[in-house]
């Protein structure tokens, strides 16, 4: 017999495209108070939001004392307390005063604050995929400072106001709090998107919602559009820079996983593989053992051309290749005549944009006979994941060959357990 829980993974992870969703936090604020936020300085406008304590230390610091966050219309308002002057910018689990606004599914805009002395702090967001760059110095944002900001015996505020444009398409809710730490605030939807409700009878809000069962391997990644991803890193955010290096996804269906990555501006960074040359060599582990996949060029006619450690970047365009083993013979030289001493695993697609801006591929292969291969045990139903070893550490976790649509509805439960009450705003006068 099902559990209540099976049966909610069910709807869940079926065909539906979308889970209806109520965060408690949408509009975290007192509605008979708020008349919205105003970039001045004097923030007696965020008196009515609820502030969010910081009380996590890195490496024995804790730099920032609260923060909130409002999402109304076309913006998004932070709000920074920090415990002296400009300390934000040294805030975080790498001292490099960077936060991240991210969305239901995982994707992140980083903010970055940064030291500009007795003017405040300098605000930089950035979006990638969007190629978006904002800051107060170029007036993309609004920031202000409260009058006793540099003063010893008063607190240190900053304010700042966000387009929601450099949001990710389809965001339902955002989530803030230090980039690669600890999140603050959770959860909160469009204020300026809900209808008022009454308290008793509040709207569901629609969350866009991809189960990975509708996702095709052939060079167009628009199916892994709203699919969960887990943020790559190569060192530190954009190695240095104030955007997410990489992200990337899994799903695993009936013996087949099937994989997604993109990265931002890569250069290559100490690897030396860039424009696509990053994902030709891919580590997949088995409960922590280690195996390999290679990505052969894949011709028209079925000719297959192995690449060399030398290959380090690739052509503009979408290439298509066949995956095999890493070990293999290296012996094939067609599709239709494989040596018995290689093994075709999968295959791949791999896009390099022509303004060097993203990197992108997807591919599938055989869990169990990559798992043969490796000499691994057939009966494994464990822990897989995969490592882009020429982008970062990260590891892309999955928990077995057919759980994938459950970690897409764990994820997506995760603002679907409680209810916003919402009273219409007062406008000023």
């Amino acid at each position: 017999m099902k559990s209540v829980f099976d049966k909610v993974v069910k709807v869940l992870s079926g065909v539906a495209a979308a889970v209806l969703a109520v965060p408690f936090f949408a509009f975290n604020v007192s509605a008979d108070s708020y008349y919205g936020i105003t970039i001045d300085g004097s923030f007696s406008d965020w008196d009515s939001v609820v502030k969010h304590g910081i009380d996590v230390e890195y490496d024995g610091q804790n730099p920032m004392n609260a923060c909130a966050m409002v999402w109304d219309g076309d913006y998004v308002y932070l709000y920074l307390d920090e415990k002296q002057q400009n300390s934000a910018s040294w805030s975080g689990p790498k001292h490099d005063g960077n936060f991240a606004i991210t969305n239901q599914i995982g994707e992140i805009v980083m903010v970055s604050v940064h030291n500009n002395g007795q003017n405040g702090n300098i605000v930089e967001v950035t979006n990638p995929v969007k190629n978006i760059y904002l800051s107060n110095t170029n007036g993309g944002l609004e920031v202000a400072f409260n009058s006793g900001y540099t003063t010893w015996d008063a607190p240190s505020l900053t304010e700042i106001k966000i387009p929601a444009s450099v949001l990710f398409e389809d965001t339902a809710l955002i989530s803030f709090g230090y980039y690669g730490g600890a999140t603050f605030v959770s959860d909160i939807a469009d204020a300026g998107a809900i209808s008022p409700t009454e308290p008793d009878d509040p709207t569901p809000t629609p969350i866009p919602h991809n189960d990975g069962s509708g996702i095709v391997i052939d060079g167009d990644y628009y199916d892994w559009k709203n699919y969960p991803v887990h943020t790559i890193e190569y060192d530190t955010p954009g190695t240095n820079n104030n955007y997410v290096d990489a992200k990337g996804s899994i799903y695993t269906n009936d013996g087949i996983a099937y994989v997604h990555c993109f990265t931002n501006y890569w250069d290559g960074s100490d690897t030396g593989y860039k424009r696509g040359a990053e994902f030709l060599e891919v580590t997949v582990l088995f409960n922590g053992a280690h195996t390999k996949l290679i990505a052969v060029d894949l011709g028209d006619n079925g000719s297959l051309s192995w690449p060399s450690s030398d290959t380090r970047e690739l052509p503009v365009g979408t290439h298509h290749y066949a995956l095999f083993y890493f070990s293999d013979s290296r012996l094939s030289t067609n599709m239709n005549n494989i040596n018995s001493l290689d093994h075709y695993l999968g295959e791949m697609y791999i896009t390099v944009s022509k303004d060097d801006l993203h990197d992108e591929t997807e591919f599938w292969f055989d869990v169990a006979a990559l798992q043969k291969c490796g000499n691994i045990d057939s009966s494994f139903n464990g822990k897989i994941e995969v490592l882009f070893h020429r982008v970062g550490w990260k590891l892309l976790p999955t928990s077995g060959v057919s759980t994938g649509p459950i970690f897409v509805a764990v994820l997506s439960t995760v603002a679907a357990g409680s209810y916003l009450t919402y009273s219409k705003r007062k406008k000023r006068a």
